[in-house]
């Protein structure tokens, strides 16, 4: 039986089933054409026609973020990006926190017990973190070059290989081709079903279907190269029903909320930060509180380039903002150490 048969047996949720194949004259092997896709485009294309509204205000939510985040430049996604593949993890039951993600993507920690998850975790980092605009290829998108399957947990590592990938990436890409008229937001919600049913990935990877959602959600943004849900998880797990569209316009809605009340959160630390400063003498104090509300976790070395001064002197400053309680260390040491903002 092969993959796609043994999907349908198993799940009659996957809403896939294969087309009857030719026999080749020299064995008695069907030869595989491809799935028929049962998740109905056309209700979802109907979902959207009811709820444009909705749609319409999730959309201007999402576009004020991206505005704000072309405002404030790079350091404002990557700090949305950390929230969001942590909120990833946790959903799919692996306990990492954010700064343990940035530690292991700075090279100054994280080579744990957690290793396999913080490399998968610096996946999804990277792609979201990639300029705004349609999907690559799927294979390209998953990096299938640069993974090896026995590198990833076991319980991710299992997914169609060879012409079965194949088949299955050009379900995924045929279904997106009948959304192709619809707002990206309906894509995006859409294409995370498709993607869980298709079996690109393995059946219990929540972390790639939900990036590919992300990212098709943000395919007209300007700065922000996905669309962020976290907290609300959930809309990650949501049905392929036509129905869960609203869910998912909402959770996009509201993840656009949380993030500009994160930005809103560092902006108002670093009023406050400087006020507290202003009587230290000095330029230094002023460009290191600038560098950290300009990056989510900084380095003392990238806090001395950003700020222009030496090594030393920044390492001098972010100490004495320390014990102020201006800034937060984060990793306990004495070396590799990471810079985080106070208390607002």
């Amino acid at each position: 039986m092969d993959y796609y048969a043994d999907m349908a047996q198993k799940d009659p949720e996957n809403k896939y089933i294969p087309k009857a194949g030719k026999k080749p004259a020299s064995s008695g092997v069907p030869a595989p054409v491809g799935p028929r896709l049962l998740i109905d485009p056309v209700g979802w294309r109907q979902a959207e026609a009811a709820i444009a509204p909705q749609l319409a205000r999730t959309a201007a939510a999402l576009a004020m973020l991206d505005q704000r985040c072309l405002t404030l430049g790079a350091g404002a996604a990557e700090r949305l990006a950390l929230i969001e593949v942590e909120a990833m993890l946790w959903v799919q039951g692996v306990r990492v926190r954010r700064e343990q993600i940035a530690a292991y993507l700075s090279g100054a920690g994280g080579l744990s017990d957690n290793r396999a998850e913080l490399a998968r975790a610096s996946w999804v980092y990277r792609r979201l973190l990639a300029r705004p605009g349609p999907l690559p290829a799927i294979r390209s998108f998953l990096g299938l070059h640069e993974v090896v399957g026995a590198g990833l947990p076991e319980n991710l590592s299992p997914r169609p290989k060879g012409a079965e990938f194949d088949l299955a990436a050009e379900v995924f890409s045929s279904g997106m081709q009948e959304m192709a008229g619809c707002h990206p937001l309906t894509q995006s919600g859409y294409g995370q079903a498709l993607w869980r049913l298709s079996g690109v990935s393995a059946p219990e990877d929540l972390l790639e279907p939900a990036t590919a959602a992300g990212r098709i959600a943000a395919a007209e943004c300007r700065a922000l190269g996905f669309a962020p849900v976290a907290p609300g998880g959930k809309a990650w797990q949501l049905s392929a029903k036509p129905e869960s569209l609203g869910d998912w316009l909402a959770a996009v809605r509201s993840g656009a909320q949380s993030a500009m009340m994160e930005l809103n959160r560092v902006e108002a630390w670093a009023a406050s930060a400087r006020a507290r400063t202003s009587g230290m003498k000095g330029t230094t104090p002023a460009k290191l509180i600038d560098a950290i509300a300009a990056r989510p976790i900084l380095t003392t070395e990238a806090a001395a380039i950003l700020t222009g001064v030496s090594r030393d002197s920044a390492e001098r400053g972010l100490a004495r903002l320390h014990a102020m309680g201006v800034v937060q260390e984060i990793t306990g040491s004495k070396r590799f150490r990471l810079w985080v903002t106070g208390a607002a």
